[in-house]
């Protein structure tokens, strides 16, 4: 589902749009824009930009897909990420490598082989992430120690009639890893947006939105 909530409090006036899809901002921001222009009358849309250029630059500071191409496994940390996490407002994440054996792992694996046949090479974690909106989590290496988080449902045996599997994974914010002493301690993560690119200063854990311990 996609949301866009717009206000001008001291007009009185409140535009709420719903979509029961995915990936619409442009006809979302142009549905805002519109209703936004018989609320005030004419005029509004001159004063802002195109909703086309509005998502574009939004955008541009966004990871490009879901489907990040992997760097080789020379690039990746050589730390080993897979274990339990734990953030008491979010829960559990069980993080899994392809090489993990643990029985909740195998289950998540064959979840993303059915979508992915080259996942033996992967050197992405992935993760159970059970929502109304989600089922799985998948981190692909980007730089440094941090992570693309891709979230969404996958449907191994496809859905209705069509059997052919699928998913509705998409990049929703990144992630960095904090080490210490060769061993992770946790990871934090940043819901991607306008300011995504900005540098904070502090430890990992204090320029997060969401702290997750290493417990496992």
């Amino acid at each position: 589902m996609s949301t866009a909530i717009a206000a001008a409090p001291g007009d009185g006036i409140g535009i709420i749009v719903l979509v029961n899809a995915d990936s619409k901002a442009d006809s979302i921001i142009n549905i805002v824009l519109k209703a936004a222009e018989k609320a005030f009358g004419s005029g509004v849309s001159s004063s802002s930009p195109p909703a086309n250029q509005t998502t574009a630059s939004r955008r541009s500071k966004l990871p490009r897909t879901a489907g990040v191409t992997p760097h080789a496994d020379g690039d990746a940390p050589g730390v080993d990420l897979t274990g339990t996490y734990y953030n008491a407002g979010y829960g559990t994440c069980v993080l899994c490598s392809v090489h993990s054996t643990f029985p909740p792992c195998e289950n998540v694996l064959d979840a993303f082989r059915s979508i992915d046949p080259s996942l033996s090479t992967s050197t992405d974690v992935f993760a159970s992430w059970v929502t109304v909106l989600s089922t799985h989590l998948r981190f692909t290496y980007t730089n440094d120690s941090k992570y693309l988080i891709s979230v969404g449902s996958i449907y191994p045996q496809g859905y209705g009639k069509n059997t052919t599997p699928f998913s509705t994974l998409f990049p929703f914010a990144t992630a960095e890893f904090e080490v210490e002493n060769e061993k992770v301690v946790g990871f934090g993560w940043n819901i991607t947006g306008d300011d995504g690119d900005v540098k904070q200063s502090g430890s990992v854990e204090e320029t997060s939105e969401v702290w997750f311990v290493k417990e496992a």
